[in-house]
């Protein structure tokens, strides 16, 4: 384990993340429905992947277990791409990543029931200003209250992306290939998108000029398969809970990416919101720093895991 790559990955795959409403906002814009972007993005993503696999004769070959085990992933990754990406039409692009950011309270809520990590009075202080965050993000003195359903839809996200982020770290594929791992994981994806195609009976839209398949280019591979493959290093190297917290770039971008480039606005309750979900998500992350260093002190290092 490499704790400072596992923090620059971490920081590098949040701030990609965090580009997506850059990307996906203005083929959405184009008239291009969610459903046929989501295919086109892990489509093109795991294309790509493959193809650079297959020039360099990796092996793909993976056990039944090991099969289950990247479905559920694939499954869960694409499920909160859809629902994060689908908020956008319901809520402010920063506004509903900055909510999908309470994935690391939960992961770290995860890790304690489900792992017996050591609670402490820091994470139960965070949980509280998570939530008072969360509030104030529903609210904005200039435009009125965010719509509920994209609020429920990204709500959801924080639940399926913890979920992945602990699958990644806990399950029988925590050691496989980082490459390997990301490319099974978009190409599940890009067959589950294409399921819910033909599920919904609806036709898969052509891409309508070269500038939509730029940004369509550009959405499935910074923030889909720059950030995914980042993300697993991260998981890899320094653990769920430091990963999931190092998420702090990814609603800043997003809200920055929003402000610059998307003429969104950001009223005074909304700010203070984001700041309040900051403090608490740093909260958690020195927390969980603290107690890391003392367990790695008490645990001999023969009884450690890898």
């Amino acid at each position: 384990m490499n704790p400072v790559k596992g923090l620059i990955y971490g920081v590098v795959s949040s701030s990609t993340f965090g580009l997506i409403p850059l990307f996906a906002l203005p083929v959405l814009g184009k008239g291009m429905g969610v459903d046929s972007v989501m295919f086109y993005r892990f489509g093109i993503s795991a294309l790509i992947l493959g193809i650079w696999l297959a020039v360099r004769q990796r092996p793909l070959k993976v056990t039944f277990k090991e099969l289950i085990t990247l479905t559920g992933l694939g499954i869960l990754y694409a499920l909160t791409a859809l629902l994060l990406t689908t908020s956008y039409l319901y809520i402010p692009s920063g506004v509903a990543t900055t909510i999908h950011f309470l994935y690391p309270v939960v992961v770290t809520a995860m890790m304690i029931v489900f792992f017996h990590d050591r609670i402490s009075m820091p994470l139960i202080i965070a949980a509280f200003m998570a939530i008072s965050g969360v509030y104030l993000l529903s609210y904005s003195g200039s435009t009125g209250e965010i719509g509920f359903k994209g609020l429920l839809l990204v709500l959801t996200t924080v639940i399926t992306y913890a979920v992945y982020i602990v699958g990644v770290n806990k399950s029988c594929v925590h050691r496989m290939d980082g490459l390997i791992l990301t490319f099974y994981i978009l190409l599940i994806g890009t067959v589950v998108f294409g399921l819910n195609l033909l599920v919904k009976g609806i036709a898969l839209q052509i891409i309508p000029d070269w500038h939509t398949g730029v940004y369509l280019f550009l959405l499935a591979t910074i923030p889909t398969l720059v950030s995914d493959f980042t993300l697993i290093l991260s998981v890899k190297q320094v653990g769920s809970t430091t990963t999931a917290i190092l998420g702090c770039m990814e609603p800043l971008t997003a809200v920055a990416m929003g402000v610059l480039f998307l003429e969104e606005q950001i009223g005074l309750s909304q700010s203070l919101g984001i700041l309040i979900i900051l403090l608490a998500v740093s909260t958690v992350i020195l927390a969980n720093s603290g107690e890391g260093v003392r367990l790695k002190k008490l645990i001999p290092l023969r009884s450690r895991k890898g």
